[in-house]
C-alpha cells in the first residue's frame, strides 16, 4: 500500500507552476485507489447493501391476573396459582409456548406445574369454573391476531416455602427478542431471552393468608432491566 501511494507522489523535484496540478492528480488517484480497496472488504459496498435486515422484534400483550393460594381438599396441600390473558396485537399470527417459573425468597426456582398432579390441576380448574381457561399444556399453539383471539391461561406450582414473603414470576415466550452475551467464565456466547419479571410480596405466613391475593411489588432492582413494563405496575423486562 505504501509503495502504491509513493508511486503517486513521485520522487523528483516539482517544476515551477506544476505543483498544484500534480498535487490534484495525486489526491484524485489516491481517492480512486482507496475507494477500490474499500469495496473489496467484506460487509462494505454492495455486499453490505445486500445483507439481510435484522428480524423485527415483536412482543405479545400480557395481562396478569392475581397470584393466589389454593388448598386442595383431597391432599390438603397448598398451591400457588396464577391466571393471565395474552393477546396478539403484532403483525402476524404467533406460536405461543410460554414458560412460567416461580422464584421464592428462599432461593427455590420452580417450573410451572412443578409438584402439581393432573388430578389437582383438574380440581383447581373446576374450582375456578371458567370454561375459557386453559392450563399450561392446553394453551400451547397458534395465537391468532386480534383481541377476539385472546387466550386465558392458568399455571400452578406447589407451595414449597410457606414462609416466603417475596415471590417472583418469570414469563418467557412473550417476545422473539434475544440477546447474546459472553459467559463471564468460559467466554462462550450465552443466549438470553426477553423475559417479563413480576414481583409480589406476601405479608405474614402463606397459610394465614391463603385467601388473600399476593400484593403487587414494584421492582426496585433495576440492574438487569431492559425497561419497566408500561402497563403492569410490578412488571419489568429483563434479559434472562
Amino acid at each position: 500500500m505504501n509503495h502504491m501511494i509513493e508511486s503517486f507522489a513521485g520522487t523528483g523535484k516539482s517544476e515551477p507552476g506544476r505543483s498544484s496540478r500534480r498535487r490534484s492528480v495525486w489526491v484524485s488517484g489516491l481517492l480512486v485507489l482507496l475507494c477500490g480497496l474499500a469495496g473489496s472488504f467484506p460487509g462494505s459496498g454492495s455486499a453490505h447493501a445486500g445483507a439481510q435486515a435484522a428480524p423485527r422484534i415483536w412482543t405479545l400483550e400480557f395481562k396478569p391476573g392475581p397470584l393466589k393460594m389454593y388448598v386442595d381438599p383431597i391432599d390438603g396441600k397448598h398451591y400457588h396459582y396464577f391466571t393471565y390473558r395474552v393477546i396478539n396485537l403484532t403483525e402476524g399470527d404467533r406460536m405461543f409456548a410460554p414458560t412460567l417459573e416461580l422464584f421464592t425468597d428462599k432461593g427455590r426456582l420452580l417450573a410451572s406445574g412443578k409438584g402439581v398432579s393432573t388430578q389437582v390441576s383438574r380440581r383447581l380448574m373446576g374450582y375456578l369454573d371458567d370454561p375459557l381457561l386453559e392450563n399450561e399444556h392446553q394453551i400451547i399453539g397458534d395465537l391468532k391476531q386480534g383481541k377476539e383471539h385472546a387466550k386465558d391461561g392458568l399455571v400452578a406450582w406447589e407451595a414449597v416455602d410457606l414462609d416466603s414473603n417475596q415471590i417472583t414470576i418469570f414469563v418467557t415466550g412473550l417476545s422473539n427478542g434475544i440477546n447474546r452475551v459472553p459467559h463471564p467464565v468460559t467466554g462462550e456466547d450465552v443466549l438470553l431471552r426477553k423475559t417479563l419479571r413480576l414481583d409480589y410480596s406476601i405479608p405474614g405466613n402463606l397459610t394465614d393468608s391463603a385467601k388473600d391475593d399476593a400484593t403487587l411489588d414494584p421492582p426496585s432492582d433495576m440492574e438487569r432491566a431492559i425497561n419497566l413494563h408500561a402497563k403492569i405496575p410490578n412488571g419489568i423486562w429483563i434479559w434472562r
